[in-house]
């Protein structure tokens, strides 16, 4: 199955558990012809361009060991009792949260909102990669932080060149390896898929609401995470509508909702809908893999 390639702080409620090596973005520079790539067009150590929710950590939230418990105790898991479901649904969305920040910031570059969509880039590797370090030995799945950090001196220094469109696909490609990791019992469950998109849903919901300020759009990377999150949720219903079966129906319907909440890249003065309505909509998906 694939998810990713179908075709190819409080408010986020996760509680971050594990400290990262660096909160600040990571910017590589190449060597350039003219002596040097130019200055980013933003400053990498403003906290305004972090993801609040992180807050320097990143870890498992109370619904997702909730989501991994429910799901263990299925009787139709093919390996009960051999698998660490926590472990495999944690990374599914690890995943998709590194996946959802490229999406965006692809997005965003092919907008020609260059400003907008590097942090975008910085986000994978400065908040996500470290937390999921451990994973590469003990998977046997090479490494690919050099390829995210190629990506995102690529995207600043030559947003529009086809050698970033080409970084951009390898590191798709490197993600969806590592999530090929999770056990097939697992990836290929209906039950499995529908949290892991509930999941996304909910961390989509989470980063709108860190969005706002005095009930208005006020953060917009905040915005674009949101926004990348449900998109990807939606490209994970999109690769597995069969193994979904009758539920798809019924998730497109959450999941348009979700993205209506996120009209265009500009963010809109004011928001479709409230935070708690998105939560909601993740909630009824997750009652859908009962």
């Amino acid at each position: 199955m694939s998810i990713a390639n179908p075709g190819v702080g409080a408010g986020l409620g996760w509680k971050r558990a594990l400290p990262l090596a660096a909160a600040a973005l990571v910017l590589v520079a190449t060597a350039q012809a003219a002596g040097g790539a130019p200055p980013a067009p933003f400053d990498p150590k403003d906290p305004a361009l972090l993801c609040r929710g992180f807050d320097g950590k990143i870890g498992r939230s109370a619904a997702l060991r909730a989501l991994a418990a429910g799901f263990a105790a299925d009787v139709h898991l093919a390996q009960a009792g051999k698998v660490d479901v926590e472990d495999e649904l944690d990374l599914f969305e690890k995943l998709g949260l590194m996946e959802g920040h490229l999406m965006i910031g692809k997005a965003l570059l092919d907008a020609k909102m260059q400003s907008d969509a590097l942090p975008h880039f910085g986000h994978p590797i400065s908040e996500i990669y470290d937390y999921i370090k451990p994973l590469f030995l003990a998977r046997n799945y090479p490494q690919f932080d050099r390829e995210l950090r190629d990506l995102e001196a690529r995207a600043k220094s030559a947003p529009g060149a086809p050698a970033t469109e080409a970084a951009y696909a390898d590191v798709l490609a490197k993600i969806d390896g590592l999530r090929r990791t999770i056990p097939a019992s697992l990836i290929n469950s209906r039950g499995f898929v529908i949290r892991g998109i509930a999941l996304m849903m909910e961390a989509s919901a989470d980063d709108l609401g860190e969005s706002f300020e005095k009930g208005r759009i006020a953060n917009k990377v905040e915005y674009h995470d949101a926004m990348g999150f449900a998109q990807y949720a939606d490209r994970v219903l999109t690769a597995n509508r069969a193994l979904l079966g009758d539920a798809a129906g019924k998730i497109a319907g959450e999941l348009r909702f979700a993205l209506s909440a996120f009209p265009s890249l500009a963010p809109p003065a004011k928001p479709p809908h409230a935070p708690a309505d998105l939560k909601t909509a993740a909630e009824r998906v997750k009652e859908l893999a009962k």
